[in-house]
């Protein structure tokens, strides 16, 4: 566990060397905590109940290591998501907002896996809305991401910024999160910055997870942005590293008052309600 924390703070700390105000980790972060199992081996058959029984308590030391890192270093930190067991017995995949202050927000994921389901976890139901700097921002944890639903009511709620801590290990996976992020980004004009798991830890012994992704931020697509893509920043894919981008506040509002395509400002509720023949 020191370590695991250690590690994340050295990334904390040369991400504000280099100006950072917010440094966002991926999904299941603490997985390679498996290997501290030492009464058996950690196999396919097992690993549900590793979870369940290892991964699990850690979490409360995971978060207030979290918020220690956050208020030493004066940043905020998504500190990626870890396995909880929930107040009502349940296991929960619950991402981790720490601020400069020391406080700690949650998120639990909502839209699970089959393998989350087969393994007894359970989907949250509440949505969090909280202050990053002079964003309003939102947590989608991986699958989330794939749900309009969600970011529409985040919008709603006065989202500018959505942040997505991410596992994937195909290149299926890799392609339904970016695709994701970017139509989120561009159907609701926010920033969306998306953060993989990469690389393996050799657990389960029987069946090795190999995780793969592409770190990104991405943008509207339009003429305020001037990205063809929107893609602000993006990782190579190939190992560890820290992308780095500056999120400009006033600049995403602008794209919202003038939109070059439809955009946010030209919605037609109104026909929405109708479609769902609610007027």
């Amino acid at each position: 566990m020191e370590a695991f924390l250690t590690h994340v703070d050295d990334l904390v700390g040369e991400a504000v060397e280099n100006g950072a105000e917010l440094v966002v980790f991926p999904e299941f972060a603490s997985t390679g905590l498996l290997g501290g199992i030492t009464d058996h081996e950690v196999t396919g058959a097992d690993v549900a109940q590793d979870y369940w029984n290892f991964l699990a308590p850690l979490a409360d030391r995971i978060s207030g290591g979290l918020a220690d890192i956050a208020r030493e270093r004066g940043v905020f930190v998504l500190g990626g998501s870890h396995n909880r067991i929930a107040a009502d017995g349940s296991l929960r995949n619950t991402a981790y907002l720490a601020h400069p202050d020391g406080r700690i927000e949650a998120q639990d994921k909502m839209h699970l896996t089959p393998q989350e389901h087969e393994m007894g976890t359970a989907g949250g139901d509440k949505i969090l809305v909280t202050r990053i700097g002079p964003f309003t921002a939102g947590v989608l944890i991986c699958a989330d991401i794939q749900f309009p639903e969600l970011s529409r009511y985040l919008v709603a709620q006065g989202v500018d910024l959505i942040l997505c801590p991410s596992l994937t290990w195909n290149r299926r996976g890799v392609h339904r999160v970016r695709t994701g992020c970017e139509a989120r980004a561009i159907e609701n004009q926010c920033f969306v910055a998306m953060s993989p798991l990469i690389g393996s830890s050799g657990l389960p012994l029987d069946a090795p997870m190999y995780a793969v992704g592409q770190a990104l931020i991405t943008t509207p697509v339009d003429r305020t942005f001037g990205l063809n893509d929107g893609m602000l920043a993006a990782g190579d894919g190939k190992g560890e590293l820290i992308v780095y981008a500056d999120l400009d506040w006033d600049l995403l509002m602008a794209s919202r008052e003038t939109p070059e395509a439809p955009g946010l400002k030209l919605q037609r509720p109104d026909l929405y309600a109708s479609l769902r023949g609610e007027g």
